[in-house]
């Protein structure tokens, strides 16, 4: 009803020119379910709750530090222990609930570009803790259940799931149940690692034997929601001075630290205070070649981690510095000195294209003279779907599908008629033009790359007006990256002079 005006004068009215803009969603935002050393501030437990970080010591401010893994010295069979001294064998066992990943994943997702995340701890390592270490898929389940939120993450990482028993197939109900989540909120996509890949197996046995598993449990269901990286890496994020007694059951170091050097490691072991088993652990250091190549293996074996992590970090850094419809790889990894496994172009072929399963794995490479690390794939695990192969093809989709989703709300209520349909379509159409102009879709021109349908008789009937239905139709021509690069040569012969 117009305003009656009743007093003469002058009257200004400002009117909306039209719906609100589409604002794009954030794209790298990744979520870590985990075990850490507490989730307790001041008695508030944080346990399956999520929490917002945006550094490493914002992390230990709520959760606490790494874990400290204890390693028993015992003796081996020649030739086949973990470390060789003196001419003699030596296996270093680990102690229980000391093997978890999620901190020092963040590490190597922060040292790759990582920024915001979320947290969810299912579970702490602490000797004070209130929840108990509970290793089972229901464990991460929970955690995937409470995603679903106002503030929603776009990449689930779950590194210590890999703790999950593999042969009673543990851990692939836990991957298969964060695949079905992202495909049921078409919001988000999962990262995987493939189980055992930290090492070379025997000769005796199938090289690809844990790839082959990965493929036949995960599932046929929503696999453009997820990217799976082969290998684990060996990084730098563990120093030789990370490692001290802490570390050692040091009865078990009597068979190894020579007579010479074992009234030191007799100092250590009865040493009451922390600043006397520093100063007593120094000496050991400073004098014992056989404590510092025992300090070594430990670091060399804790700072193998799975790859994903690293890869979350380059998704973000791609995303901030060249946008999410860049493909995250020919990138080198920060902080990794090598995969854990050579990969060669052979072996990269069955991981790439898989004529039975489909299911591609994304190899992580060493290039001489290139980089000691470099992510050769972006593939989804829907690698025989032409539409949905590339991972960074799905998760530009997820930005367009998020972003217009969370812009349509401005319009919910509003008449169902041609001038609401215009300025859907304006609206819609402005945003998919601003990503054409980025080079995130292909054409010559917007229309080329973009269509744009809302209106009776083109995507409506009479009877979804009258039921109060408004159907929006959206076509994008993403741009997809150049895989291979097939090169044509040809000899010219050489002409006769002068014809």
């Amino acid at each position: 009803m117009p305003e009656i005006l009743k007093t003469p004068g002058v009257y200004i009215v400002e009117k909306d020119a039209g719906a609100n803009a589409v604002v794009q969603v954030a794209t790298a935002v990744p979520i870590f379910i985990g075990f850490t050393e507490r989730a307790e501030i001041n008695g508030k437990s944080f346990h399956m709750k999520p929490v917002h970080i945006n550094s490493l010591s914002e992390f230990e401010v709520f959760f606490g530090i790494a874990p400290v893994p204890v390693f028993t010295v015992k003796p081996g069979d020649k030739g086949r222990g973990d470390i060789n001294i003196n001419g003699q064998s030596y296996n270093l066992q680990q102690s229980a609930n000391s093997s978890f990943y999620l901190y020092n994943s963040l590490r190597l997702f922060f040292d790759n570009g990582g920024a915001d995340c979320f947290i969810i701890s299912v579970g702490q390592y602490g000797k004070d803790s209130r929840n108990p270490i509970e290793l089972t898929p229901d464990t991460f389940k929970k955690a995937i259940d409470i995603l679903p939120g106002e503030e929603v993450p776009t990449m689930i990482l779950m590194p210590d799931s890999l703790l999950l028993d593999e042969e009673d197939s543990s851990y692939y109900a836990a991957q298969t149940y964060a695949l079905q989540h992202c495909g049921k909120y078409m919001d988000k996509v999962a990262l995987f690692d493939i189980w055992g890949s930290a090492e070379e197996l025997p000769i005796e046995e199938d090289k690809n034997k844990y790839v082959t598993r990965f493929r036949e449990n995960i599932g046929l269901d929503s696999l453009s929601y997820g990217a799976a990286y082969y290998p684990w890496v060996k990084t730098n994020i563990i120093s030789l001075n990370d490692i001290g007694y802490e570390n050692f059951n040091l009865d078990s170091l009597d068979a190894v630290i020579i007579e010479a050097h074992k009234p030191i490691l007799t100092n250590l072991k009865n040493a009451t205070t922390e600043k006397e088993k520093k100063y007593w652990d120094s000496g050991l250091k400073s004098a014992s070649k056989e404590y510092k190549l025992l300090r070594k293996t430990v670091a060399d074996r804790l700072c193998v981690l799975p790859a994903s992590p690293a890869m979350a970090g380059l998704y973000t850094r791609t995303d901030r510095s060249r946008g999410v419809w860049i493909a995250p790889a020919n990138q080198n990894l920060n902080s990794v000195i090598a995969p854990s496994i050579k990969i060669t172009h052979e072996d990269q072929e069955t991981l790439n294209v898989d004529a039975l399963s489909g299911k591609s794995i994304n190899a992580i490479r060493a290039f001489k003279g290139r980089g000691s690390a470099i992510v050769w794939g972006a593939r989804t695990l829907a690698g025989n779907n032409v539409e949905w192969r590339y991972i960074n093809v799905r998760r530009l989709f997820i930005l367009i599908e998020q972003s217009i989703k969370n812009a349509s709300f401005s319009v919910v209520f509003r008449p169902n008629v041609s001038v609401t349909w215009s300025v859907v379509k304006g609206t819609i159409g402005n945003f998919l033009t601003s990503l054409w102009r980025q080079g995130a879709l292909v054409g010559a021109t917007p229309a080329d790359a973009f269509t744009v349908k809302c209106g009776l008789g083109e995507t409506m009937s009479e009877d979804d007006i009258n039921e109060g239905i408004m159907r929006i139709q959206v076509k994008a021509a993403p741009s997809r990256p150049a895989e291979f690069i097939v090169i044509t040569f040809e000899q010219k012969m050489g002409g006769t002079e002068g014809s």
